[in-house]
C-alpha cells in the first residue's frame, strides 16, 4: 500500500488516496468489524458534510479492483455494522 498499488498473481491495481486509507483501515483491524461510522470519520474528519453513499462509493471502487486483481470477496459487508477483512 506504500506505493498506492495492490499486486496479485501478477495483476497490479493502482489505489486513489481514500482507497489506499479504507484498505489501509481494514487491514490494519483485521478480523474486526469496523463501523462505517469509523471509516468515515477517519477519511474526512473535517466539519463538512460527507454523503453516507461516497463511503459506499469508494468501498465499491476498492472492491472492484481488488477483485481484478483476484481478491474477490477480500472486504466483507457485515450488515447493519459494517466492513471487515
Amino acid at each position: 500500500l506504500s506505493n498506492a498499488k495492490i499486486t496479485c498473481n501478477n495483476k497490479e491495481a493502482e489505489l486513489t488516496k481514500n482507497e489506499v486509507k479504507i484498505l489501509s483501515y481494514l487491514m490494519n483491524h483485521q478480523g474486526q468489524i469496523v463501523s462505517r461510522d469509523l471509516l468515515m470519520e477517519y477519511l474526512w474528519s473535517t466539519d463538512y458534510f460527507v454523503d453516507d453513499s461516497t463511503l459506499t462509493v469508494n468501498i465499491n471502487r476498492v472492491r472492484k479492483k481488488l477483485e481484478a486483481a483476484g481478491l474477490k470477496d477480500f472486504i466483507k459487508t457485515k450488515r447493519g455494522q459494517g466492513y471487515m477483512i
